[in-house]
């Protein structure tokens, strides 16, 4: 018979997502002391310590406090799936979602309206970040799931594909280059870019000239999805982007164009993502099963119409 019981996984759950027992008594609504004795009790029943305390870095998870941690978190949800799956109640909840920052204003809007619409006693909340801290906040517990870009070649990570799209270039009405339907990327070299300095973007926009023994002039950068567009608008330069969105304006209502790039670069795939091995709630479950069905509402037209090849 186990010794040990769900609060207890869930304060240790708390304390190591948050780094601090206090952190963890407020994010829990318990007193301090009764966040410390659940880990001490579960550290007894395990017969094994699960973390280190120290006054200037707060709580550091020993490896068998790592390997807890993971298995807490997957029996957590699982515990809640049981219920679930026994009526005990409707999905209710929170559940936190992350995404790369320029996906989030084109594909989010509409998944959150079909989520909220369906599911009104979850407490969605969404978390923009470039992937790399997406990837830390996965794995420490702070969002359950995210989307980012290619994902699917990471084995420490699950996927559920979404859609694949392409690179391409963003110019201002009457450029010179938007007269036609596709663009050389030699002819680019000698216009001012604004570079969307946000990793991986900017390592796939600069490995897409040097693969081709170019070197863009950049005059402007920004991590920022929707100032590039605005700098573009403005005729300040052009950009190159994954994402598409539906509304071919800047925040000023100026034209923004898109044309296909010659040579066409590869497919990049959007996913949902969740740390490898790791079990899901329903609530994260179901957010899955309609980002998929609704795909055709927010996925952007496509550019190309032969599909370069994909990097898997």
């Amino acid at each position: 018979m186990s010794q040990f019981t769900l609060r207890q996984l869930r304060y240790f759950c708390a304390i190591a997502s948050t780094g601090s027992i206090s952190a963890a008594a407020a994010q829990e609504h318990v007193s301090r002391s009764a966040i410390a004795a659940a880990l001490d009790e579960l550290e007894r029943a395990l017969k094994s310590q699960l973390c280190t305390r120290h006054k200037s870095h707060g709580i550091v998870l020993t490896t068998t406090g790592q390997h807890i941690f993971e298995q807490a978190l997957s029996l957590l949800r699982s515990a809640e799936n049981l219920e679930a799956s026994a009526g005990v109640h409707d999905l209710i909840g929170p559940l936190a979602v992350g995404c790369y920052p320029s996906l989030a204003p084109t594909v989010l809007p509409q998944m959150v309206k079909h989520f909220d619409r369906l599911h009104p006693d979850v407490e969605l909340s969404i978390h923009p970040a470039d992937q790399g801290t997406l990837l830390k906040q996965l794995k420490s517990g702070d969002l359950e799931l995210a989307i980012m870009y290619n994902m699917h070649l990471d084995r420490r990570v699950e996927t559920a594909p979404l859609y694949d799209t392409a690179m391409h270039v963003i110019l201002a009405a009457g450029h010179p280059l938007a007269e036609s339907g596709v663009v050389r990327a030699r002819d680019l070299v000698n216009e001012p870019m604004i570079l969307l300095d946000a990793p991986p973007s900017v390592d796939d926009i600069m490995g897409y000239f040097s693969a081709q023994g170019l070197s863009p002039m950049v005059r402007h950068r920004t991590r920022h999805f929707e100032l590039a567009r605005s700098l573009v608008a403005q005729g300040l330069g052009y950009s190159l982007f994954i994402q598409r969105p539906r509304n071919p304006s800047s925040y000023e209502g100026l034209p923004v164009l898109a044309r296909a790039l010659d040579p066409q670069p590869h497919l990049e795939r959007v996913s949902v993502v969740w740390p490898a091995g790791r079990t899901l709630s329903g609530k994260a479950r179901r957010f899955i099963e309609l980002a998929q069905q609704h795909v055709a509402s927010y996925a952007p037209e496509p550019l190309y119409t032969v599909p370069a090849g994909s990097r898997d």
